[in-house]
Parts: C-alpha cells; sequence; structure tokens
C-alpha cells in the first residue's frame, strides 16, 4: 500500500505578496491610488528568484551531479545565501504588508472615507482566487498521479481531505495537510495571507491611529508567540500530535508548525505597513546627492546585517536571533524605496526584475511541483544545462498563468481604469 506523504512542517516554504493588476482596476486598488511602485514589484521579482535556487538547491542535493548546486556549495557566502532563501517569505511578507494599507493611508490624508472592505475582499479574491484553485486542480490531478501514481488509489480520503482544506485555505491549520502532500510545501503562506486579508481592514484602522504603538504590540505578540511555541501551548502541540499521529511526528517539527502560525508573522506585517506608509508620505520628495548616498550605506549595511545574521553573528541572541532578520529588511526597504532615492527605482525597477515580479504569483505557484516533475522525467545527464531547462520550463508556465488566468480576472469590466506608470505622476 503506498504511504501517504508525511507533512513537514519544519520547513519554512515561500509565498509572494501579491501584486494589484497592472490594468483594469477598481478606483480604490493599490495601484491606482498611488500609482505603479517598480522597485517594489522588483524586489517582490528578487524574492521569488531566491525562493526558485533555494529550492532547486535544496531539492536536488545529493540527488543529481549539477554543477549549480556544486558551485553554490564551494563557496560559503553563496551557500549561506542560497540555503537560507526560504527567508524569501519574510520579504513577501513585508512586501504585503507595505502595499495593501496603502489606500486606507492615503484616504485618510484626503480626509476622505476608508477604502470599501468589500471591494478590498472581492479585489482579494480576484487576485488569489482564480490562479490558486487553477494550480490546485493541476497539483491534485496531474502532479499527484505522475509523482505518486497509487496514492490517489490507495489513500483517497486523505487526498479528498486535503484538496478540501485546501480549497478552503484551511491546510495550514493543520498537520493533516499543512505540507500540500509534500508535493507544493509552499502553499503554506497562501493560507497565512488570507488570513491576513480577513483581518487587514481592522489592521489598517489601527495603524492609522497608532501606527508606531500598533506595530511595536505586533512585534511582541510575534515575539510572544514564537516563545510560546517552543516553550508552552501544550494543549495546541497535543492536539497537533493527535492529528498527526499516523507519522509520528516529533514534537520539535510540531512547535516549528505552530510558531509558524499567522501571529509569529505578525511583526513582519507591521514593519511592511510602516514602510509602506513612510513611502506614501515621501513619495512627492526626492532625497538630495548626500542624502541618497547616506540611504545607500544603510542599505548596504542593512543587506551585511542581514547575512551576518545568516552566518551566525547573532547567536547570542538565541531563539529570539530571528527578529533581526525582518528588521535587516525593513531597513533596508525604507533606505532604498520609501525614501525614494534614485538608485533604488534604478536597482529594484529593472525591468528584468519588474517582469520576474509581475508572473512572481505563478512562479511560486508551480516551482516546486515542476522541480520534482523535472527530477523525475528529465535526463539525469543534463548537467550545466539542467538549470536553464528547468528554470525554462517555468518561465514559459509563470508568463503562461499570468497572461491567460491571473490577468483577466484583475479586470473589473465595471470599473476600468488606466494606472499611472509611477507613483510620483500618480501624486501630481
Amino acid at each position: 500500500m503506498q504511504p501517504e506523504p508525511a507533512p513537514a512542517p519544519l520547513t519554512r516554504e515561500v509565498s509572494p505578496a501579491l501584486a494589484e493588476p497592472p490594468t483594469g482596476i477598481t478606483a480604490e486598488s493599490v495601484r491606482n491610488e498611488v500609482g505603479y511602485i517598480p522597485a517594489i514589484e522588483g524586489l517582490r521579482g528578487i524574492a521569488v528568484l531566491w525562493v526558485v535556487l533555494f529550492h532547486y538547491v535544496v531539492v536536488r542535493s545529493g540527488q543529481f551531479a549539477d554543477p549549480l548546486v556544486a558551485s553554490v556549495d564551494a563557496s560559503s557566502i553563496t551557500k549561506i545565501i542560497v540555503r537560507n532563501g526560504f527567508l524569501g517569505v519574510d520579504l513577501f511578507f513585508l512586501i504585503t504588508g507595505f502595499l495593501l494599507t496603502l489606500p486606507w493611508f492615503k484616504h485618510a490624508a484626503q480626509a476622505r472615507k476608508p477604502p470599501s472592505v468589500r471591494e478590498f475582499y472581492v479585489r482579494r479574491a480576484r487576485r488569489i482566487l482564480p490562479a490558486y484553485y487553477v494550480q490546485l486542480a493541476i497539483l491534485f490531478f496531474v502532479c499527484v498521479p505522475l509523482l505518486t501514481p497509487d496514492l490517489w488509489r490507495t489513500a483517497r480520503d486523505f487526498v479528498l481531505g486535503n484538496l478540501a482544506l485546501h480549497v478552503l485555505f484551511l491546510h495550514y491549520t493543520t498537520p493533516y495537510s499543512s505540507a500540500s502532500l509534500t508535493v507544493n510545501g509552499p502553499l503554506w503562506t497562501l493560507a497565512l495571507e488570507m488570513q491576513y486579508y480577513l483581518l487587514l481592514p481592522l489592521i489598517a484602522v489601527w495603524f492609522l491611529r497608532a501606527p508606531y504603538i500598533a506595530a511595536i504590540v505586533f512585534l511582541l505578540i510575534a515575539v510572544i508567540w514564537k516563545t510560546l511555541a517552543l516553550h508552552d501551548l501544550a494543549p495546541l502541540i497535543s492536539l497537533y500530535g493527535t492529528i498527526g499521529a499516523r507519522w509520528n511526528l516529533p514534537e520539535e517539527n510540531l512547535r516549528h508548525f505552530a510558531g509558524t502560525q499567522l501571529p509569529g508573522y505578525l511583526g513582519h506585517f507591521a514593519l511592511g505597513i510602516l514602510c509602506g506608509r513612510a513611502w506614501l508620505a515621501n513619495r512627492a520628495a526626492t532625497p538630495g546627492r548626500a542624502w541618497a548616498i547616506l540611504l545607500g550605506v544603510l542599505a548596504g549595511c542593512s543587506v551585511l546585517g542581514l547575512y551576518a545574521v545568516l552566518a551566525g553573528a547573532a547567536s547570542w541572541l538565541g531563539e529570539q536571533g530571528w527578529i533581526l532578520i525582518p528588521l535587516a529588511m525593513a531597513v533596508a526597504i525604507w533606505a532604498a524605496i520609501s525614501r525614494r532615492p534614485a538608485w533604488g527605482h534604478g536597482l529594484f525597477g529593472a525591468a528584468p526584475l519588474a517582469f520576474i515580479g509581475r508572473i512572481s504569483y505563478s512562479m511560486y505557484l508551480y516551482h516546486l511541483p515542476l522541480l520534482y516533475l523535472f527530477n523525475k522525467y528529465a535526463p539525469a545527464t543534463l548537467g550545466g544545462f539542467a538549470f536553464p531547462c528547468y528554470f525554462g520550463v517555468l518561465l514559459a508556465t509563470s508568463t503562461t498563468s499570468f497572461h491567460f488566468i491571473e490577468r483577466p480576472f484583475m479586470r473589473n469590466s465595471g470599473r476600468v481604469t488606466t494606472p499611472t506608470l509611477d507613483a510620483t505622476a500618480a501624486a501630481k
């Protein structure tokens, strides 16, 4: 009998913060309210490429004689950077925080009533659900049969239960479905983003009234939640253990699973919100040359600080060292994007990165199942051509999904508008 795939809650996978549509958007969407932010699009591209490379190296390590994997591991610098690519999730959550509260801040600055909550939910649904559900159909009815041919026959109830939980975005509430049949584990972050979207109208109001107090509270909630997940929450951990009894999951895995629920990432969203608020306050200003240089130095130091943390420099903080990661990312975003230096626009707003950013949602949805299929069916002798071939297939799949599934649903037939090309133009 084909064994059911065990969940892997210890593995951190990743999910993109979703861009607002480039065409056909409603009047209160982020893109229509504040304009196009090329640097954020490019930052999203960097995040998804980091994730893709991370999974490629981790999944193919020890299975194939892959020159790319060997070259990554040959240098301690590249090894630390690439093998920590799961931190793309932190960056994506920061970007989500940055973008989605901007309409609320703008309305408040103009003494207008808050954006429509109903329209916000409708836009989120149109943005997320079509591509997500098409991917679920392909995942459960194409990828799973190709990768584990007997699973539908030998564990049909398990597969159907997983499908139902994924349809409802409840798959990361239980070890029963957290690993997405071990075929597309990154989907866990879509569940967290959906939970965040449901809370966001209330969160936005709080950040309007007391942004720094709200951010501090969110950071404290994240710290407390992760600490409790490591050392307490006995009833919850026991429940997880009961649900996952068939896989005999170690307590460490169950506690990590608890720690990566939404409360553990509220600090990330909060820091992103503060960065977005700062960008909105400075969108009509351009820093002078000296200030732009100082911002560049600050951003560079933040990136170096992040690398130092990943290399073990924050070990003295013990289990709380994680908080330096979103802080370093937030400082870099604030310096490179929120304060609007020209070099930030040029660096992160480059056309190739912006293109990857636009298709990043589909790229995120398909990159891991395609990698498993590639490993199983592609010739093992591809050598140095393996990654270019895999990435080419991923790029074609993501572009097709974006143009024929994502983009049509971004258009609201009742209220079509044309976005500005840059946020500065929108402010004029």
